[in-house]
């Protein structure tokens, strides 16, 4: 308010009487310049109040974002990271993916070692029998073929 500091003390005394209708003059050419327009202020006071709002929003949300664990969060994906790394050796391997989880190792190589002893079982082909060691059960003769091959092993 010291522009209207410095008008009144410039105000023009005239016949011991402030002379009001110049100073109402100069005051209402040099008020626009340091006032704000009441809509413009309203504005400004409801867009203050909306911005304090949200920083005591953001604020809320900062500390439930402090309650977070983050070690706990940084193990999960730790143990995503390995389940994911198991999954895609154990395709590399040809080992069915319900047997993935079952491969062991905390590295990339220890889990692609144990992946391979796992794939010569699981991969291994059973060997066919050398000749047949069921009996043949829709033969009626079976039972007697059967006696003769003891009597002749005899």
């Amino acid at each position: 308010m010291k522009w209207l500091k410095d008008l009144l003390g410039k105000a023009e005394i005239k016949e011991g009487k402030l002379d009001v209708d110049s100073l109402m003059e100069v005051v209402n050419t040099e008020f626009p310049k340091h006032a704000v327009p009441k809509e413009t202020f309203n504005s400004l006071a409801e867009t203050k109040k909306q911005l304090e709002s949200d920083i005591e929003e953001k604020d809320k949300q900062l500390e439930e974002f402090k309650k977070v664990d983050v070690d706990a969060l940084q193990k999960e994906i730790e143990t995503h990271k390995l389940e994911n790394l198991k999954t895609n050796i154990a395709v590399q391997a040809n080992i069915p993916l319900e047997l993935a989880g079952r491969l062991s190792g905390e590295t990339e190589d220890e889990i692609k070692a144990d992946a391979e002893k796992m794939s010569e079982f699981v991969n291994k082909k059973q060997p066919l029998p050398m000749r047949q060691t069921e009996p043949n059960v829709n033969d009626e003769d079976s039972g007697l073929k059967e006696m003769l091959k003891n009597m002749k092993d005899q």
